[in-house]
């Protein structure tokens, strides 16, 4: 058995060399028929190439371009790639001017912190009476409260207190007259 295997074996690889040889010896290769022209960046062929000039005899004939010689990175190994680089954004023809800047806010006093609980008016001065949180303050015309307000002047309803840190004038209901 071993005998008639060797045997297939030795036929089978002459035959596949005969078969692969073949070709070479008795079909010669035509260069132009192997030359393809190369394609442009717009996907259109290019012109075709010349046919190669007749060599006179007894001169050395100049090798024949490869096909990779002739169209740069057409090599087999070299990267192809599908993707089409999409056009450039379009520039709109008007773009509007920049906002001008937005100044700051001016600062506010807060809210006035105080609530109107009564006032007394005897024959020296009108004293209102106030209260935050859970003090009380009896104030006049002038009086400085906490060092934060200032009362400016007391009128028939209403009373105007100057909020020290911004130098700025808030009023309080205070009541009807008296």
């Amino acid at each position: 058995m071993d005998n008639r295997r060797a045997v297939f074996w030795l036929l089978f690889l002459g035959g596949a060399a005969v078969v692969a040889l073949i070709p070479e010896y008795f079909f010669a290769p035509e260069e132009e028929a192997l030359l393809v022209p190369p394609a442009t960046r717009d996907g259109k062929v290019a012109a075709p190439i010349a046919a190669p000039l007749p060599v006179e005899a007894g001169t050395a004939a100049a090798p024949a371009p490869s096909l990779a010689m002739l169209t740069p990175g057409s090599g087999l190994f070299s990267p192809h790639s599908w993707r089409v680089e999409p056009p450039p954004a379009p520039v709109p023809a008007w773009t509007p001017p920049p906002a001008p800047p937005v100044a700051p806010p001016s600062p506010t006093a807060p809210a006035l912190p105080f609530e109107f609980i009564g006032k007394l008016d005897d024959a020296e001065r009108l004293r209102v009476f106030l209260t935050r949180d859970e003090k009380i303050y009896t104030v006049t015309v002038g009086d400085v409260i906490d060092g934060t307000y200032r009362v400016e002047r007391i009128g028939g309803s209403e009373m105007v207190l100057t909020y020290l840190p911004l130098n700025l004038t808030q009023t309080l209901s205070v009541g009807g007259k008296l």
